[in-house]
C-alpha cells in the first residue's frame, strides 16, 4: 500500500514539534509519503488534500490564533481518512471516529498524541509490529469506537458510587467490561448549557450505546427525576426494535439489587420500568432533534434548511435531513438554560415520564421546564446571577473552568470574512446563593456519552430516521 498523507498542523511552537519530532519520523518508518499543508490553507487546500491523500491529519488543537479551523470542514469529521488530533479539548461540535484528544480542563502532551498516532497508523496499515507504548494509557481515557466496552451503563449521577461497585461486582463475575461515563466527560454539574448542547450531549451518549451495542440500566430513585438518565432510556428505546425498525443496538437490560441481569422486553413494558411506551411522533421527534445536534455532522450552519444556500455544509445538511424550524433557529445554538437547583424535579416515578415535555422546545414562554431548567440571556450570565422565573431564587453564577470552543465555519458569501471560526463560550456553573457559597450544585448531570455512525466506513453521515419518518 502506497499511503500518503497530508498533515495540516498549528504554525506555533508545540505544532511545529509534533510536525518535526513525531509526525515525520513516524511517517518515515512507516513508509508513509507526507505533505505538510502550508500556514493559512483554506478549505480548498483541504478538499484537494481528502481527495488525494490516503489520510489528512488535523492538529486541531486550540492555543492561539494559529489554528487550523479555516480549512477544517464537514468532510473532516466524515471521512475515514480523517485522523484528529488535539493538545486541547476539541470543539464541541467536532467529533470522529480516528480522534485522540483530551476532555475539557485536561490537556495532552505530542509524546501522548505522537504515540497513539503511530498505534493508530500501523493498525489501519496492518503492521506487524507495534512497538510498545512508553506512556501509560490516560486511566480514564475512552475512545468508544476504537475500545468500545461489552456493556454502557445508564446510572444517576448521584448514585455513581453505587453503579460503581454494581459494575465492579457485575464485570468480575461475567469477565465483561462495562462503560461508565466519568464525572465531567461531557459537563460540569449544574453547568448552564444551550439547548443544542443538552441533545449534543444525548447524541454522544446516543453513540456511545451503539458502540457498545448492549446497554444496561441502573435505577435509582431519581433516575426519571434526571434529563440525561431519561435521555438514555430514550436514545436506548429508539435504538431497540420498534415495529419493523431493524435493531441498532443486540440488547437492553435492567440492573437489578442481586447483581444479575435481566432482559428488558425491549424498554417499552410497563412491567418493567413502567414508563410509557414510546409512540410513532416521539419517535420521529427524537430522530429530528439529534440529527440536529450530531456532534459529527453537524454545525451551526446547518440551521439554514438544505434548499436554502450553498453553504459550506450543505451536502451534510442533505445527508442528515429531518431538519425542523426549532432546532435550526439560532435560539436552540444560543439561547442559554440554567438549571434551577429548586425547582428540579425530584423522586419522579417512571410512569410520569412524558416524552412530549421531554423533547418540547418552547419552554421559554413558561418559565420552568420538565427538569427544572429556564431561558436567560447570554449577556446576563457575566453579571454574576440570574434569578429563576419558577421559584424566584436568587442563583450564582461562576466561570471557574474557562471557555468551551465551538466550531462555526463560514458559509459561501458571509461578509466577515476575517472573523475567527473557533467560538469560545465561557462555562457557567450555579452556585448556591449565600456567603462564600457551598460549592457547585449538584443538578442531576450523570450518566454522559453516545452513538455509533452507521456508513462512516463509506464516508457517509448518519441519518438517524425513524420508521415512520416522511424524510
Amino acid at each position: 500500500m502506497n499511503a500518503t498523507m497530508t498533515a495540516f498542523v498549528p504554525a506555533n511552537d508545540d505544532g511545529h514539534d509534533l510536525l518535526d519530532n513525531w509526525i515525520r519520523p513516524i511517517c518515515a518508518r512507516l513508509g508513509v509519503r507526507l505533505a505538510v499543508a502550508l500556514p493559512g490553507a483554506d478549505q480548498t487546500t483541504a478538499l484537494a488534500a481528502q481527495r488525494a491523500s490516503t489520510f489528512v491529519l488535523w492538529d486541531c488543537s486550540v492555543e492561539g490564533p494559529e489554528d487550523v479551523y479555516a480549512a477544517f470542514n464537514a468532510r473532516a469529521k466524515l471521512d475515514p481518512g480523517s485522523i484528529v488530533v488535539s493538545r486541547t479539548p476539541l470543539p464541541r461540535n467536532v467529533l470522529t471516529r480516528a480522534c485522540h484528544a483530551p476532555v475539557h480542563g485536561d490537556t495532552l502532551g505530542n509524546a501522548e498524541l505522537g504515540e497513539w498516532l503511530e498505534r493508530r497508523l500501523r493498525r489501519v496499515l496492518g503492521t506487524v509490529r507495534t512497538p510498545p507504548s512508553r506512556l501509560p494509557e490516560p486511566r480514564e481515557h475512552y475512545w468508544m469506537f476504537d475500545n468500545p466496552a461489552d456493556y454502557f451503563l445508564s446510572f444517576h449521577g448521584e448514585r455513581r458510587r453505587e453503579a460503581g461497585e454494581w459494575r465492579a461486582a457485575f464485570e468480575k463475575a461475567h469477565s465483561v467490561t462495562v462503560r461508565m461515563v466519568p464525572p465531567r466527560e461531557y459537563s460540569y454539574p449544574a453547568e448552564v448549557v444551550t439547548r443544542q448542547q443538552m441533545w449534543e450531549g444525548v447524541a454522544r451518549l446516543m453513540y456511545e450505546i451503539i458502540a457498545t451495542g448492549r446497554a444496561i440500566v441502573h435505577p435509582a430513585p431519581d433516575h426519571f427525576s434526571s434529563f440525561w438518565t431519561v435521555s438514555e432510556l430514550l436514545a436506548t428505546l429508539w435504538l431497540l426494535p420498534r415495529g419493523s425498525t431493524p435493531p441498532m443496538i443486540t440488547s437492553a437490560y435492567v440492573a437489578r439489587p442481586s447483581g444479575g441481569i435481566r432482559k428488558l422486553e425491549h424498554l417499552t413494558a410497563r412491567s418493567v420500568l413502567g414508563v410509557p411506551l414510546l409512540g410513532d411522533a416521539h419517535a420521529d421527534r427524537f430522530a429530528r432533534l439529534i440529527n440536529t445536534s450530531d456532534p459529527i455532522t453537524t454545525a451551526p450552519l446547518t440551521r439554514r434548511s438544505p434548499e436554502g444556500g450553498r453553504g459550506a455544509v450543505t451536502g451534510t445538511v442533505k445527508q442528515v435531513g429531518q431538519h425542523d424550524p426549532e432546532p435550526a433557529a439560532s435560539r436552540f445554538w444560543d439561547e442559554m438554560r440554567v438549571p434551577c437547583p429548586v425547582c428540579a424535579p425530584r423522586g419522579r416515578a417512571a410512569a410520569k415520564v412524558d416524552w412530549d415535555r421531554h423533547m418540547d422546545l418552547s419552554w421559554e414562554e413558561r418559565g420552568v421546564d420538565h427538569y427544572g431548567y429556564f431561558t436567560a440571556r447570554r449577556e446576563d450570565l457575566g453579571t454574576g446571577g440570574v434569578r429563576c422565573p419558577g421559584c424566584r431564587t436568587h442563583l450564582r453564577l461562576v466561570n471557574d473552568h474557562g471557555v468551551r470552543t465551538l466550531w462555526t465555519p463560514l458559509p459561501e458569501g458571509e461578509a466577515e470574512r476575517d472573523r475567527p471560526v473557533v467560538r469560545c463560550d465561557p462555562v457557567w456553573q450555579v452556585l448556591p446563593d449565600g456567603p462564600g457559597g457551598a460549592g457547585p450544585l449538584s443538578v442531576r448531570r450523570d450518566a454522559d456519552a453516545v452513538l455509533d455512525l452507521q456508513d462512516m466506513e463509506a464516508g457517509a453521515g448518519t441519518r438517524w430516521v425513524s420508521a415512520h419518518s416522511s424524510v
